[in-house]
């Protein structure tokens, strides 16, 4: 089959990006062209047969996790020693590209590079756990490293990308924490510095109750997380998080996970107030 470029196929039908909900179109739109339904877990292979886009290339990519080489042809390459959950989102992510760069052709666009990242990240997220499907399924099992698990067997999806999916539709009371040994910012042009466990990132549920979490705040070496960092050895119970302003009393789940190069800690906290 000749390639149809599924951006401009989609342009043509709806017209120029306006909203950020268009992403969310497009992604409906790739699914429906091809065939496919919401449930899992979904079939990239036949969006490209639909659109006559090659098979994205394996290769080995050092600085990042893939590329949209060609537009004009759908030439995609893919980082070829990522886990195969990881290169199915990429795939995913580079489908979304596909869009903004046939919008591209016509006028600017109207957000910033990284917001224009972010949003390719979260149609990735639409397109491999789609939300007719996965609320249901995450509504029946409730917010828990056990779900997580569960659910990126389901949806062929990292668990780390399924635990954000869970934070950005769960309703529970939540929030996903991810901790890395490492200074402040402000702390690396200082003398002799000390690393410590600190927030790397966070995202938490639109019901999250425990206030806001601090990016760089560090644990204590006395806490549960710490100690899972050290020791290698998951933890669940019950905790008191001293988060600076507030202390949150939370019943933690914590494990050691590697995020590229980085050994890190991931935690779940569920406020108990």
């Amino acid at each position: 089959m000749n390639y149809r470029h599924p951006g401009h196929a989609f342009l043509a039908r709806y017209g120029a990006l306006k909203r950020e909900e268009d992403v969310y179109l497009y992604v409906d739109f790739l699914r429906r062209s091809a065939g496919l339904s919401d449930e899992p877990a979904i079939d990239l292979s036949l969006i490209y047969e639909h659109f006559g886009i090659p098979i994205p290339i394996r290769a080995p990519l050092e600085e990042q996790q893939g590329i949209l080489i060609d537009s004009n042809t759908g030439m995609i390459l893919i980082k070829e020693d990522d886990p195969i959950a990881r290169q199915r989102f990429t795939e995913g992510h580079e489908l979304m590209e596909l869009l903004f760069d046939a919008h591209l052709e016509t006028t600017d666009l109207p957000w910033s590079e990284q917001r224009k990242e972010n949003l390719c990240d979260q149609g990735a997220a639409d397109l491999l756990m789609p939300r007719s499907s996965f609320i249901p399924r995450l509504n029946d099992l409730g917010i828990s490293f056990d779900t997580a698990r569960s659910l990126s067997e389901i949806y062929q999806t990292s668990l780390l990308a399924t635990l954000v999916r869970m934070m950005q539709q769960g309703s529970d009371n939540a929030a996903l924490i991810v901790w890395r040994y490492s200074l402040k910012p402000t702390e690396h042009r200082l003398g002799n510095p000390q690393k410590k466990l600190r927030i790397w990132w966070t995202t938490q549920t639109q019901t999250w109750s425990g206030g806001f979490i601090p990016k760089h705040k560090s644990v204590s070496e006395d806490s549960q997380i710490f100690n899972v960092y050290k020791t290698g050895y998951p933890y669940r119970g019950r905790e008191t998080i001293d988060l600076g302003s507030i202390q949150i009393d939370c019943q933690i789940e914590a494990i050691p996970l590697t995020i590229g190069n980085q050994s890190c800690v991931l935690s779940l906290l569920r406020c108990l107030h």
